[in-house]
């Protein structure tokens, strides 16, 4: 083979793979009240409908609906008062046939994050074969969450493949410090924090984001969390990764 040629070969295949590395990188947002802090399938052939009662999850009557069935889960002790344990109940509610055709994907959240309140009020409904989140009320749980599941948001049997977290970026509005968290898989695995001088109330006040992370994902779930330390009201967080 002539040199030439040689070079224009080796010239195409640098421009593919820069070309592919520009088109892997993808923006992710997320505003107040919508990070998500459970998501569910509702399996099998009935309708699901969950309703989050006065309370924000604390409440008594919580109640899980699949089909004919009814189940209630109260969110008043102890006894379900996190994460892990709001989810274990969710996916213990059972069918008009007595099944438990619920997955629960948790992973969006931390397991011993509180639904002690947290939870925003509503009625979240999805069709057989589809999903259902349930948000964060942000003014009560004081963060803002971007998710990146490890799999395909319409399908856990598809995986998403490596990603690497560039950067964060946003405006999560509230008073008091700002703590940028990344956790990777459940467990944190970059921090920030951004003193007082970042408690910024609608754009108002200096702002120094984005913040630069640079941090590896591989193929495993992703959350990226800005925490304030008094209040959190009407802001976004968002978080720019390369897909690898």
């Amino acid at each position: 083979m002539k040199k030439s040629n040689t070079f224009k070969i080796v010239a195409v295949l640098i421009a593919l793979f820069v070309a592919g590395i520009a088109q892997a990188a993808d923006n992710y947002i997320s505003v107040a009240d919508a990070s998500y802090a459970l998501r569910v399938y509702a399996g099998g052939t009935e309708a699901l409908e969950i309703e989050i009662t006065s309370g924000a999850g604390a409440g008594a009557n919580n109640t899980v609906t699949i089909g004919s069935s009814v189940t209630t889960i109260d969110g008043s002790g102890a006894s379900v008062d996190i994460i892990s344990e709001f989810a274990a109940a969710i996916a213990a509610a059972t069918n008009s046939a007595a099944g438990t055709p619920l997955t629960v994907d948790s992973a969006c959240a931390l397991p011993a994050d509180s639904t002690d309140g947290e939870l925003l009020v509503g009625t979240y409904t999805a069709a057989a074969g589809t999903w259902l989140e349930i948000p964060w009320d942000t003014s009560v749980a004081l963060h803002y969450d971007v998710y990146i599941p490890a799999f395909d948001l319409a399908n856990t049997d598809v995986y998403r493949g490596n990603l690497a977290i560039d950067t964060i970026y946003g405006n999560p509005v509230g008073t008091g410090a700002v703590t940028l968290s990344v956790y990777v898989d459940g467990s944190l695995a970059w921090q920030k924090l951004m003193p007082e001088v970042y408690a910024y109330s609608n754009n108002t006040a200096s702002v120094e984001l984005p913040v630069d992370v640079a941090l590896n994902a591989f193929g495993k779930a992703v959350i990226v969390r800005a925490a304030r330390a008094t209040t959190a009201t009407t802001g976004n967080i968002g978080t720019t990764v390369d897909r690898q």
